[in-house]
């Protein structure tokens, strides 16, 4: 830890030196845009001017593009611990804020940092986070970093490096859309049998005393008053008792309200929803705008939510269309996305795919950098996997033990399926 702390000292040291243009490079993900939400607050806050890039992986074209910018210092956030043979191209000041995994060691201009060396489970958003708030000496960005580690799907946001009073934590009924999506919205996609059509919401609140609407509008959950929102929790666990696949963590869930953000944004899970929408539709700046507090974005931020959650449902009915699209081998099943699923989606539809309990499951997606791939598994380290059989294909790999990605040659999807299976059969890596 002693090691992390000293190396944060050094950046902001570095930081605090330069006074010319600092260029930030971050990923194009939920994380990635809270990163570099956090890191252009703090530059901000101490009057340094910068410009951000967003870009989805790092490649020598964007390293030849830094190197001709030239700049003073350029800030890396939720990305570059598994590109340090590229990134020791440049011979500028660097700093890395990174979580992914670590291949290689940094140049002496690079200060690279890494929660991994202290064994911190910490996101992009949330190393960022730690330079920021001992920066700026206050913890009103970690907000923005709660935002970004619940869009990565591997880390917790019980750590008390975010404790704040601008964070206001709870178990509350787990219902996705608190502010935003109508009551009855948000019972018919939880999944509960006997309530999960739109007209069978509408009944079970009347029949249990609840009005969905009031002054013409439909109601959110957090419309509702303490009276009614006991009837609901009530009804909903006697519901849910009904089924044997329902558990209390299924029910309920920990449930996390920013304070200093407008009412969409008040509720993290709909916040990092709204970011991932903002990644994935190609408009960070949007997503970037959000974090910094501009009001005005969040219409646009809506239009892409709708085409965003539009897009994905076209994509589950063609897979559901076409089931020669997923292959089912002896240790994995594979999504072969081809030219149809864009690669900025294929992890999503990864995810929403997954079933813990069933084997790994692997998507490709069709890029001009070759194909992109995503995995996730329960039964073996997939980022280990990716890293091994991505460089056998000439490409390269990298992410967390549970979820991870690779980019491979456009001719290399048959031999990467293969390397996987092998790797999977002789159980070469382990959780």
């Amino acid at each position: 830890m002693k090691h992390l702390i000293d190396l944060i000292s050094k950046a902001i040291e570095k930081i605090n030196s330069t006074h010319s243009l600092i260029q930030i490079v971050s990923d194009l993900d939920c994380d990635g845009i809270a990163a570099a939400s956090i890191i252009a607050s703090t530059l901000i806050h101490i009057n340094k001017s910068f410009q951000i890039t967003f870009v989805n992986r790092i490649s020598e074209e964007l390293i030849t593009r830094l190197k001709e910018r030239g700049p003073e210092l350029a800030i890396f956030t939720d990305m570059g611990s598994g590109y340090l043979d590229f990134i020791n191209e440049l011979k500028f000041g660097v700093i890395i804020l990174d979580h992914h995994q670590i291949e290689g060691s940094p140049a002496d201009n690079v200060i690279h940092i890494n929660p991994e060396e202290a064994d911190l489970k910490l996101s992009g958003s949330g190393i960022t986070y730690l330079l920021s708030k001992e920066m700026i000496k206050n913890n009103s960005l970690a907000p923005l970093a709660i935002v970004g580690t619940i869009g990565d799907v591997s880390y917790s946001t019980n750590s008390k490096l975010f404790e704040t009073p601008l964070i206001e934590a709870e178990i509350g009924l787990n219902l996705f859309g608190r502010f935003s999506r109508p009551l009855y919205k948000a019972l018919e996609f939880s999944d509960i049998p006997e309530i999960n059509e739109e007209s069978k919401a509408i009944q079970f609140l009347s029949e249990i005393g609840i009005n969905p609407q009031k002054n013409g509008g439909w109601r959110t959950l957090n419309d509702l008053d303490a009276d009614e929102k006991r009837k609901l929790t009530d009804a909903i666990v006697k519901e849910s008792l009904k089924h044997e696949k329902y558990s209390k963590k299924m029910i309920f869930s920990d449930v996390l309200t920013l304070k200093n953000f407008p009412e969409e944004l008040k509720d993290a899970k709909e916040f990092a929803t709204i970011l991932n929408a903002c990644s994935n539709m190609n408009s960070p700046s949007t997503g970037l705008a959000l974090c910094l507090g501009n009001e005005k974005a969040l219409g646009t931020a809506r239009n892409l939510s709708k085409a965003y959650r539009k897009i994905i449902g076209n994509y589950m009915r063609w897979i559901e269309n076409n089931p020669e699209s997923i292959k089912q081998a002896e240790h994995a099943n594979y999504i072969l996305g081809k030219d149809v699923i864009n690669e900025n989606f294929i992890g999503t539809i990864v995810s929403m795919l997954f079933k813990p309990v069933e084997k790994t499951l692997i998507g490709f997606g069709n890029s001009k950098d070759g194909i992109k791939v995503s995995g996730r598994s329960k039964n073996v380290n997939i980022r280990d996997m990716m890293v091994e059989a991505a460089k056998s294909c000439g490409g390269r790999g990298g992410g967390h033990e549970q979820a991870a990605g690779a980019m491979i040659p456009s001719d290399a999807q048959e031999k990467f399926i293969e390397l996987c299976e092998n790797l999977l059969k002789e159980k070469l890596i382990k959780i």
